[in-house]
């Protein structure tokens, strides 16, 4: 029977998905929300500056969702992402420095300074890469989520995407076949409220987790810039799963242009009173009900600050990626 879920926690229910949560675990979130936040920050600063190739998409303001989900997820689940990429690779595990070596085109990157900011993958935590194309990621999830339950697997696949992307072809031959195929998929879908400069709401006719139920998927739609809420909606979506593949739809807002060249005159800085700074509500969390100071959250804010900016300074002294020519030794075999 097909079920709709609407995770809409008001301040009773949250206080209860609070009780759950110890004080480790809600300050490993923040460490790991700040770290995403500090990361981006940090990258945007570098791209200024031309220490980059190509541009970036920076995940400020989305970053309780990544942290909540990944949070729940093991090594050997699955994870693919977007152009949008940074905070997913970060959050699933994989490590900031060759990250910024990635991204910086240098030979210690992730991917040898090949892939860049949007193609970053680390298949060691299951982290099949972010995806330049829009929509691109739908299909590969198919593909991985076939595989899982061929090797019976207990395992699951996360395909995180943006708002932009649900109209797309993709997204919709995707969800059809994966609910066909019962497929062991959660589909994440990030509505940061702009697909490039276009308003979602003249883009999207109706809703995107209401889309999910013509595909007789289950289907949740939760506060993406609180991470209780994520954390119990996905707790949700994992029992569902069991079934045949989920669909969330994470209800956020991204602080930063679409990419280095956005000017955002399709909105105004009004807009952004309108949404809560995840972190920023995480923290007040922790200092109110958690018996932790500002002056703790303090030093971790500036501890992980410097040792990303450290990285930073040292993957831009590395070695540049091999050249054009040979990148053909990367693709076939001698």
């Amino acid at each position: 029977m097909l079920e709709n879920y609407i995770a809409s926690f008001d301040k009773k229910i949250r206080e209860g998905i609070m009780q759950k949560i110890n004080k480790r675990r809600a300050l490993s979130w923040y460490e790991m929300m700040i770290r995403i936040r500090q990361f981006e920050n940090i990258i945007d600063d570098k791209n200024r500056a031309g220490h980059l190739y190509g541009t970036t998409h920076l995940y400020n303001g989305q970053e309780a969702i990544a942290t909540a989900i990944c949070d729940l997820l093991v090594p050997s689940d699955l994870i693919l992402s977007t152009h949008r990429n940074h905070g997913h690779a970060i959050a699933k595990g994989t490590e900031t420095y060759p990250m910024f070596a990635e991204i910086f085109g240098k030979q210690t990157g992730t991917n040898g300074g090949h892939g860049g900011s949007m193609h970053i993958s680390d298949i060691t935590v299951g982290n099949f890469g972010g995806n330049g194309i829009v929509g691109g990621n739908y299909p590969v999830a198919l593909g991985l989520g076939q595989a899982l339950k061929m090797d019976h697997s207990d395992n699951i696949v996360v395909c995180f995407s943006g708002d932009g992307s649900t109209n797309e072809g993709t997204f919709h031959e995707s969800l059809n076949l994966a609910s066909i195929w019962e497929l062991p998929i959660i589909f994440v879908v990030e509505n940061n409220q702009y697909a490039m400069s276009s308003d979602a709401s003249v883009m999207i006719a109706g809703s995107i987790s209401e889309r999910a139920k013509n595909y007789n998927m289950a289907t949740f739609k939760v506060d993406g810039q609180d991470v209780f809420a994520v954390h119990e909606t996905f707790l949700q979506a994992q029992d569902a799963v069991k079934k045949g593949p989920v669909l969330i739809e994470a209800v956020t807002y991204r602080f930063k242009g679409h990419s280095r060249s956005d000017i955002e005159q399709y909105r105004t800085p009004d807009e952004f009173f309108n949404w809560e700074d995840p972190i920023k509500k995480l923290r007040e969390t922790l200092i109110a009900d958690y018996d932790i100071s500002a002056e703790e959250i303090a030093l971790i804010d500036e501890k992980t600050y410097q040792k990303l900016a450290s990285e930073a300074e040292q993957a831009l002294s590395d070695a540049d990626t091999i050249s054009p020519v040979d990148i053909w030794k990367a693709v076939y075999s001698e």
